[in-house]
């Protein structure tokens, strides 16, 4: 978790500051020490201006432009002339032939319009308007970017007409005809404007600490982005400080996990590959965080989409495979690993968060979210509860923002609107990521999920209706056992779905062969031991052990109810063959008669062992009243103990005098005696009740 955290926080990591020419300052920012340095945006924008300012260096006109223009232009107004001449054609053929004419395109069809309908005094002073414009204008140097200046100017002139349709027919012909009659010394002129721009001194800047830069609201420029990285506030550089803060911030992170993991132990049996999933899911969190939190923030806006990111799924999965202690763990740890990731990513300093309160509010939303997860799914047995988690994070996140929206001067409306949604996307993206992460990574691991156990420990297993046919008696034993060991896991705070499904299939090895154990010997026949040294019956009988490990095997029942069949009976000796061989021989090897085990590792197989004994125990002794049964369950508990049966689990004394005052209670409900009813009376009505 420390090697995935550090690689989340180190600054080496591409960041968006989110300083652009043109975007509005999310804060107001003042300078963080003083600084004087020589601004290069200042210093080329002066120089940028002083190239600007340097007129083109052109090359020397050529002469004959002005001569060709001339009579390009004096020949279409004589073949306009021609037109015009042509009384006896309708004014919309000449508009027909004068389109047609070299030049007539560049003059333009207004213009045209204007020549064919003036009377002659009108013509004539537009054609002798436009040859003066011409001889004026390029009598001059022009450039090819001066000619609409140039004929604006000269239309200006007294030399140009009054009459405006005849003005704007003469600044049509001089636009076509007036051509630039230079060009510019390309190579002179860039010269020349290098050195007026080297020519510049250097602009210099001052800024002492402490002055704004920038006012919240403003808009950036590339002065005011440049003051904020030479005064500190942007740190563009690599930062070994931030990198040391980061590295200690994960390592601390990853110990809390470890040592909490290594000291607690929180993960049930096998538990490797859960805490493999849980890891996953813990480090995918921080990831997202990582790259969706950053661009979400500063929220100037009040829009709360931080708040709305589902960093509460990793206390959910981390509830949903080990204990809720360690979920909550998870769930402010990885609130404020998110906070800090916050407060640190960006590259402005400060500008993550528009007010001191909004890490806190960052931190409790994602801890109280994430804890009332945890809370709701924990040891959940059915997929609706992922729903009503929804709704209870969702619900924890409403009301820790609404208790900083109502410490807001400035909040509206809109605000309450926004931060309902925010909750809401909370609860339902947690939920969605969190029951994702339940069902299908955990199937892709191979992790055993409560849905699972809650599939198994089912009275209609397949395996369970074949242990029901085959073995009546061993299958109601179990079923009473596994009546005996849910109530006392209850009451001990033990995982009463496990117990429930261990005490199920603990004895399915018997299928294997039924008849040679005594509560399957319905019909009181000759038992087939009769027949067997006791060295051999102790075989089959210790041999249901591993037959039960193996049909679990091909029934691929989980690991975790499998390990109740070897379990429930530890390294015990088969007593009754034992004691049965050495009443017979004098002599007999102990080891022969002792189950291989181990002896219970967790507190759920302790309590199936227990249960296993006491419920065969009471059957066989036939106890009838309530002080013979605690006798038998003490003697049970004591002799267990005496034998270091629970050596190896993590089972209280405190917790097995709870077990045994839950067992004396349900085995006295189940075996409570009946009174015996008086023989039937002369004249008894059909139907009376025996109950």
């Amino acid at each position: 978790m420390a090697l995935a955290a550090v690689t989340m926080v180190i600054p080496v990591l591409p960041v968006d500051d989110g300083l652009s020419v043109g975007g509005r300052a999310p804060i107001t920012f003042v300078a963080a020490h003083d600084a004087q340095y020589e601004s290069a945006v200042l210093t080329q924008a002066a120089r940028d201006a002083a190239a600007a300012s340097v007129d083109p260096v052109t090359l020397p006109p050529d002469t004959t432009v002005v001569q060709r223009q001339r009579e390009l232009a004096e020949t279409l107004l004589a073949e306009l002339a021609n037109i015009r001449a042509l009384t006896d054609t309708p004014e919309q053929d000449q508009f027909f032939l004068a389109n047609d004419l070299d030049g007539a395109a560049a003059v333009g069809a207004a213009a045209l319009t204007t020549m064919l309908i003036a009377d002659d005094t009108a013509y004539e002073t537009i054609r002798a308007a436009t040859v003066a414009g011409i001889n004026d204008i390029l009598a001059g140097a022009v450039l090819s970017t001066d000619v609409a200046e140039r004929v604006t100017a000269f239309l200006a002139t007294e030399q140009a007409p009054v009459d405006s349709d005849a003005a704007d027919a003469v600044g049509q012909l001089l636009l076509a005809f007036v051509l630039a009659n230079v060009e510019i010394d390309e190579i002179a002129t860039a010269q020349r404007r290098e050195d007026a721009a080297n020519n510049v001194t250097p602009e210099v800047r001052t800024v002492a600490a402490g002055q704004q830069i920038v006012e919240e609201g403003e808009v950036f420029t590339a002065a005011a982005i440049e003051a904020l990285r030479e005064t500190g506030v942007v740190n563009d550089d690599f930062d070994y400080a931030d990198l040391g803060a980061g590295v200690l911030f994960a390592v601390g992170f990853g110990a809390l996990l470890g040592i909490y993991v290594y000291q607690l132990q929180p993960f049930p049996a096998p538990a490797r590959r859960r805490m493999l999933l849980t890891g996953v899911s813990i480090a995918a969190t921080i990831v997202a965080v990582r790259f969706a939190l950053p661009p979400l923030l500063p929220d100037s806006d009040q829009r709360f989409f931080a708040a709305a990111l589902p960093v509460g799924a990793a206390a959910m999965v981390t509830a949903s495979f080990s204990e809720l202690r360690f979920a909550a763990v998870v769930a402010g740890g990885v609130a404020a690993f998110a906070t800090f990731i916050a407060a640190t990513t960006p590259v402005v300093a400060g500008a993550a968060f528009t007010s001191p309160l909004e890490p806190l509010q960052l931190v409790s939303v994602y801890a109280l979210g994430g804890l009332a997860g945890a809370v709701t799914v924990h040891r959940a047995e059915r997929l609706g509860r992922y729903a009503v988690a929804a709704v209870v994070i969702a619900a924890a996140v409403w009301i820790v923002l609404v208790a900083f929206w109502l410490l807001e001067e400035d909040r509206t409306s809109e605000g309450l609107g926004w931060l309902s949604l925010a909750a809401a996307g909370s609860g339902l993206g947690s939920a969605i990521l969190g029951i994702g992460v339940y069902v299908i990574l955990s199937m892709a691991l191979g992790v055993t999920t409560r849905l699972r156990l809650m599939e198994i420990a089912q009275a209609g297993h397949p395996l369970l209706k074949q242990l029901q046919d085959e073995a009546p008696g061993t299958y109601h034993h179990s079923m009473m056992v596994g009546t005996l060991a849910e109530r006392a896991a209850d009451r001990i705070g033990a995982d009463s779905l496990i117990v429930r499904a261990g005490a199920y299939f603990h004895d399915i090895g018997k299928i294997a062969q039924p008849s040679y154990y005594i509560e399957n010997q319905l019909n009181r026949d000759p038992s087939p031991h009769d027949e067997l040294d006791p060295e051999n019956s102790a075989r089959i009988i210790i041999e249901h052990v591993t037959n039960g490990s193996e049909i679990a095997r091909k029934h691929r029942l989980p690991d975790v109810v499998r390990d109740f069949i070897p379990e429930h009976h530890g390294t015990r000796l088969v007593t009754y063959f034992y004691r049965r061989a050495r009443a017979d021989g004098g002599q007999a090897d102990a080891s022969k008669f002792r189950y291989a085990g181990p002896s219970p590792q967790t507190k759920e197989s302790a309590i199936v062992m227990l249960a296993d004994s006491c419920e065969a125990l009471v059957r066989a002794r036939q106890a009838r009243t309530g002080e013979e049964m605690d006798v038998l369950v003490d003697s049970v508990f004591a002799e267990r103990l005496a034998e270091g049966q629970f050596n190896e689990c993590d089972v209280t004394m405190r917790e097995l005098q709870a077990i045994a005052t839950s067992f004396k209670s349900t085995l006295r409900a189940v075996y409570h005696p009946r009174i015996e009813y008086p023989p039937p009376v002369e004249g008894e009505p059909q139907g009376a009740d025996a109950t």
